[in-house]
């Protein structure tokens, strides 16, 4: 375990808005939602390593068996493990962590994504229903809101998603996945390709203008739908959100160029501010 009291997902490095999330999580928690944001990370990268098909189908199963037994005493991996024995009971169940696994074998497909309602899909099964775990973790203070709190997490999820699909574009094209929605793609004949400057074609800018649009609209209702009673114990999912609206703005202003993504310290003064935020919402 790291000097911060937790161990964060391979791909959550110090200074990510993941990491923060988990920095301003409540410390009883924060080693159960590190768990959850482990556990979808080695799902999703069971399909993103270089394999063969064959072989990314093999490590699926091995992950549908591991999250129908969930709960059953035969988890194997040491996060499904840990959050056995840590996790609220009933917050998480087998559908859920098999919903990622669907998440992850859609990545597989040569057309992940006929249209946008695929897309939306696909992002509440890869962001959503972790974040509704995470959202179940820390609990609500009041048991009417807790079909908001849901509707936070789903709608959090999908605006994380999307901006992560934003940002990494470049190297989802270069692994050969395009999560672009295909109806987009045909309507504007992007060409989904890469310059060697770092340039994408105009009208996959245009695609990403869109994305963008629904990013924006899923994290701006995800902020406005939390009661105020509850975000002060949602800490973690306020923090994420302006962190990812604030990497959407960069990466608009900067025609999409990762390179414009906030730095540690920026994300530390949103981290930071949003958390103060969160704690003087119901005061």
């Amino acid at each position: 375990m790291s000097d911060t009291g937790f161990d964060a997902p391979e791909d959550a490095p110090p200074g990510s808005p993941v990491w923060y999330g988990l920095l301003f999580t409540p410390a009883e928690h924060r080693e159960t939602v590190a768990a959850l944001w482990s556990l979808r990370a080695a799902i999703m990268a069971s399909v993103r390593r270089p394999s063969e098909p064959a072989v990314a189908r093999a490590r699926l199963e091995w992950w549908r068996a591991e999250a129908r037994g969930f709960g059953a005493g035969r988890e194997q991996h040491p996060a499904t493990r840990l959050l056995a024995d840590a996790a609220p009971k009933g917050v998480i169940q087998p559908e859920y962590l098999l919903e990622i696994v669907d998440a992850a074998e859609s990545e597989l497909q040569e057309v992940p994504c006929r249209n946008y309602a695929e897309l939306a899909l696909y992002c509440y099964r890869a962001s959503g229903v972790l974040q509704e775990m995470i959202v179940g973790t820390l609990g609500v203070s009041e048991p009417e809101n807790e079909r908001a709190a849901r509707r936070f997490a789903q709608r959090l999820g999908s605006g994380i998603r999307l901006v992560e699909i934003i940002s990494g574009l470049r190297g989802d094209l270069a692994a050969g996945r395009r999560l672009l929605p295909r109806d987009w793609i045909v309507e504007t004949g992007a060409e989904e390709q890469v310059g060697e400057d770092g340039r994408i074609d105009p009208a996959t800018r245009a695609c990403l203008d869109r994305l963008a649009g629904e990013a924006r609209i899923a994290l701006d209702e995800a902020s406005s739908t939390l009661p105020a009673a509850e975000r002060p114990r949602q800490r973690t999912g306020l923090v994420l959100a302006a962190l990812y609206r604030r990497q959407l703005a960069r990466l608009h202003k900067a025609a999409f160029n990762p390179r414009a993504l906030p730095g540690n310290l920026d994300n530390l003064w949103t981290a930071w501010r949003a958390a103060r935020q969160a704690g003087r919402a119901h005061q």
